[in-house]
């Protein structure tokens, strides 16, 4: 059995769809959707029913799913085991966090480590979704809430504190907002529904139930440009609303949230030397910003041993 048109039926069974499959493989919808015919008629039966939803598996393809998924996963622990132990420092190691913490933090570190380490290809990844470390979608992975699964090793590396800012444009024309009242009369850019453990959601009602939402979106970064250019007031970390030119940290009532920020590796790559330098090396750089991604006077404890 051809294990690439294994991996094709395992994308559209977990995403339902043609579309979805061809956006996670880099392939075509129409090459995908040959691959699944070719596939079916190879094993002379079919693996999915079209509906009106995508892609619904059939009852052969749901018992051909417990199977390939078994294969994946130990096809994927043999990987995860072996990668990179005779190769040093050489190959490549993919790093996945939010956008502002690439963009804003982790891509202005790394140079001196890779000055140090030529043969290293680091490969940032900024998305929205959690990459799978499971999967090798991403070998180290750094966000704001703790990691699910034994199967990975974690540790604190810092703290993630949160402020609301607007420029000084957007308050010259609709002037300081009274947290008293509601912020009536203002506007708020804030983080897109479908994300999950927003800090904004439970922050920002408190003492703005009388402003409106103008934008919302799915990055900090773009919320920082908005912000900028007076469209609204936006909840940014520190380290992005602090580094923007011309927004203003305001005073609201509430303590702003803070996260507690996570470096996860899994289990079976963290002994490769690769990834075991770029985790500590980005483990320790990220303890020397304490003071600026959580700008407070109790900062600067470095990060904390991994938890088994």
């Amino acid at each position: 059995m051809n294990w690439d048109n294994l991996r094709i039926f395992l994308a559209v069974g977990r995403h339902g769809s043609l579309s979805g499959a061809a956006r996670e493989l880099q392939l075509s919808q129409p090459t995908v959707g040959r691959r699944v015919a070719a596939f079916e008629r190879e094993l002379g039966t079919k693996l999915f029913v079209a509906t009106r939803l995508g892609q619904e598996l059939s009852p052969s393809g749901r018992e051909l799913m417990s199977h390939a998924e078994r294969m994946e996963s130990n096809a994927l622990a043999a990987e995860r085991s072996s990668i990179g132990r005779d190769q040093g420092m050489r190959g490549t190691v993919c790093v996945t966090s939010s956008e502002w913490l690439i963009n804003r933090v982790l891509a202005p570190l790394v140079a001196p480590f890779l000055a140090k380490h030529a043969e290293l290809e680091l490969e940032l990844l900024a998305d929205v979704r959690h990459l799978d470390l499971m999967r090798r979608e991403a070998d180290i992975a750094l966000r704001p809430s703790r990691f699910e699964g034994d199967e990975v090793v974690q540790r604190k590396v810092g703290s993630i504190l949160f402020g609301l800012y607007a420029s000084e444009a957007y308050l010259a024309r609709h002037g300081t907002p009274d947290f008293s009242d509601g912020c009536r009369g203002h506007r708020l850019i804030v983080m897109s529904k479908s994300l999950n453990r927003v800090p904004d959601l439970d922050w920002l009602p408190k003492f703005t139930g009388g402003a409106s939402i103008t934008t919302r979106t799915n990055g900090r970064d773009a919320m920082a440009a908005l912000a900028r250019d007076g469209i609204g007031m936006a909840c940014l970390p520190r380290v992005v609303g602090d580094r923007t030119p011309g927004l203003r940290l305001l005073r609201p009532p509430s303590a702003a949230p803070e996260r507690t920020l996570w470096l996860g590796v899994h289990r079976d790559t963290r002994n490769a030397p690769r990834v075991r330098a770029v985790a500590t090396f980005l483990a320790e750089a990220l303890a020397g910003l304490c003071s600026a991604l959580a700008p407070t006077p109790a900062r600067g404890r470095g990060p904390t041993p991994y938890t088994e």
